[in-house]
C-alpha cells in the first residue's frame, strides 16, 4: 500500500503541479494573445500607416505628373501658338511682298501701255500727216491732170478746127 500511497501522492504533486503548469501556461497564452494582438494592431497600424504614405505618394505623383503634363500642355500650346503667329506674319509679309511685287509689275506695265499709247498716237499722227500730204499731193496731180487733160482737149479740138478749116480751104 505504500506504493498505491506513494502513486497518489505522486499524481496529486502531478496533479497540483499540472494545475499550476496549466495557470502559467494560460498565463502565457493569454500574454502570447496580448503579444499577437499587439503586434497585429501595430501591423495593422504600419499597413495603414503604409497605405496611407503609399497613397500620398501616389496622390502627389499623379498631381506632380498632372501639373507636368499641364505644363507641357501649355508650354506647347505657346509654342504652337508662338509658331502659328509667326507664320501668319511670315505668310502676311510674303502677301504684302507679292502684292507690291504685282502694284510693281502692274505699274510698269501701265507705264509701258502708256508709253506704247504715245508712241503710237506719235506714229499714227505722223502718218496722218503723210497722208494728208499724200491726199494733197494726190488731189494737186489730180487737179494737174485734169488741167492737163482739158488743155489735151482744148488743143485737140483747136487741132481738129484747124484740120477742119485746113480741109475746107
Amino acid at each position: 500500500m505504500e506504493g498505491a500511497t506513494i502513486v497518489q501522492q505522486i499524481l496529486k504533486a502531478l496533479d497540483l503541479h499540472c494545475g499550476k503548469i496549466q495557470q502559467q501556461m494560460k498565463e502565457m497564452e493569454d500574454r502570447l494573445r496580448t503579444e499577437i494582438q499587439d503586434t497585429e494592431s501595430r501591423l495593422r497600424a504600419e499597413i495603414q500607416d503604409t497605405e496611407n504614405r503609399l497613397r500620398a505618394e501616389i496622390q502627389d505623383t499623379e498631381n506632380r505628373l498632372r501639373a507636368e503634363i499641364q505644363d507641357t500642355e501649355n508650354r506647347l500650346r505657346a509654342e504652337i501658338q508662338d509658331t502659328e503667329n509667326r507664320l501668319r506674319a511670315e505668310i502676311q509679309d510674303t502677301e504684302n511682298r507679292l502684292y507690291a511685287q504685282i502694284r510693281e509689275t502692274e505699274d510698269r506695265l501701265h507705264q509701258k501701255l502708256s508709253d506704247l499709247e504715245k508712241r503710237t498716237d506719235a506714229r499714227f499722227e505722223r502718218l496722218e500727216t503723210k497722208m494728208n500730204y499724200w491726199r494733197l499731193e494726190w488731189s494737186e496731180t489730180q487737179e494737174t491732170v485734169d488741167f492737163l487733160a482739158r488743155k489735151t482737149l482744148q488743143h485737140e479740138r483747136k487741132l481738129r478746127s484747124r484740120a477742119g478749116q485746113n480741109e475746107i480751104s
